[in-house]
């Protein structure tokens, strides 16, 4: 009985152990044997929106694949390091922004590589780039030429951050329609609607609240009287005239406001005022914020003044050995040499010297004659002695010259000073001539 209980119970097993092996017979199971194939997956097409593109742009990149056998499909794109920007790598339909750094006439490889987790399949696309126009210019203060630093300026995803000199560029624009817009900390957000061509200048002025400042002056003479109706000017780097300025009122006060902080250079000009002249004159202050300055000016001061022929009495027309007295023209209203009419060379002489004073700075002569084919000299009389020439105008034409007195050697503050006026023809011409219409003498303080 024992015997049989274990035949009784192994008999199953090896029933069942038969059936396994006829079923590994029956569908050829062996070393050697295996499931259905698989096929890798297909790219069927890229296609791209723009076909050409400009750096700094973007293409819309779509791939169209399919698998044989239905699996599902991963897909990834790449390109060269940072040439470009994929909006997302593993979609089917993404957009690639072009690096601004690459260059027109170059072509950008793209790479799309795609698995259905057994095989896989890649290719390669090449998208030309094309230059494109290009816009440039300067981001200036408001009302003048002085750059604004480390402006951001843009058109769409084009973007420029301007240098210290404030100048930009932006590259690889369609002609056509665009906006330019820039940006500046302490400054207006600006936005314009420009279009190119074939390349295009243009500079953008803004106003900065945050960044300038309002400069509250004061211009005083020598002996600290506020100077009147005086222009005060503040000048671009390149010394012309912006639109900021203010003219001094009756104590000299003056205020301008919006000026763009750092080392800046004031311009005064005498608008007139019956009691003194104010000389012309620059002044660089330091802008850092809300500012105060004292600015002085130099007063011109007459000593000697001759206009047309009011005051003939003021000059020596006597001969004087060879050199002959010039003469007085009515009819043009100046005192008047003339090689035809004056047997030899002409000479004119202040009738009276003048007293220079001790504390008198830059000194000068100013005159407005005109000339034909002749010289005007001027001579320097001081105490009394003839010490100095030097040629004041030449040729033909109508002159007007003023010139800071400036002998060698010598200072002639303190001093007395005469000054004589020679002429003579160049020969060039039957006869030439002298007309002087005015002349002045003048100090300043």
């Amino acid at each position: 009985m024992p015997y049989l209980s274990i035949l009784h119970f192994k008999l199953p097993g090896l029933i069942m152990t038969i059936l396994a092996g006829a079923v590994l017979l029956m569908f050829g199971c062996s070393e050697n044997s295996s499931g259905p194939e698989n096929s890798p997956p297909l790219i069927d097409s890229i296609i791209t929106n723009p076909a050409s593109v400009h750096p700094g742009s973007d293409v819309v990149l779509a791939a169209y694949v399919t698998d044989p056998d239905g699996d599902s499909i991963s897909l990834k794109w790449s390109t060269y390091p940072k040439a470009g920007r994929f909006s997302d790598t593993l979609a089917a339909l993404c957009t690639l922004t072009v690096t601004p750094v690459l260059t027109g006439g170059m072509q950008l490889q793209v790479m799309l590589e795609v698995s259905d987790g057994l095989a896989g399949n890649d290719t390669g696309i090449w998208i030309p780039l094309i230059e494109g126009e290009t816009v440039s210019g300067h981001i200036y203060y408001q009302d003048t030429y002085i750059p604004i630093p480390s402006a951001i300026v843009s058109v769409g995803k084009l973007v420029d951050t301007s240098s210290f000199s404030g100048a930009y560029e932006i590259k690889h624009l369609s002609p056509g329609p665009f906006t330019l817009e820039v940006s500046r900390e302490g400054c207006a957000y600006q936005s314009e609607q420009l279009t190119i061509d074939t390349g295009l200048t243009h500079d953008v002025f803004i106003e900065c609240a945050d960044l300038t400042s309002t400069v509250d002056g004061v211009l005083l003479a020598y002996n600290e009287v506020g100077l009147e109706n005086v222009k005060v000017t503040i000048l671009n780097d390149d010394g012309t005239p912006t639109l900021l300025n203010n003219t001094t009122d009756q104590s000299g006060h003056f205020e301008i406001q919006n000026v763009p902080p750092g080392s800046r250079f004031f311009a005064v000009e005498d608008m007139g005022n019956p009691n003194y002249t104010v000389l012309s004159d620059t002044f660089a202050v330091k802008i850092v914020t809300d500012t105060t300055i004292e600015l002085h000016g130099h007063v011109k001061n007459a000593l000697f003044l001759s206009v047309g022929i009011t005051k003939p009495e003021e000059w020596i027309f006597g001969d004087l050995v060879f050199w002959k007295g010039w003469l007085i023209n009515s009819d043009d209203q100046c005192y008047y040499y003339n090689s035809c009419e004056i047997d030899g060379f002409g000479l004119m002489t202040m009738a009276n010297p003048v007293s220079i004073p001790a504390d008198a700075d830059n000194v000068a002569w100013s005159l407005e004659a005109t000339l034909f084919d002749a010289t005007l000299v001027i001579g320097y009389v001081v105490d009394g002695e003839s010490i100095y020439t030097e040629n004041a105008a030449v040729q033909t034409g109508n002159f007007s010259v003023t010139r800071t007195i400036n002998i060698p050697n010598i200072d002639i503050a303190g001093h007395q000073l005469a000054i004589e006026l020679y002429a003579w023809g160049n020969q060039n011409e039957d006869c030439a001539s002298v007309c002087l219409t005015r002349f002045e003498l003048s100090y300043s303080k």
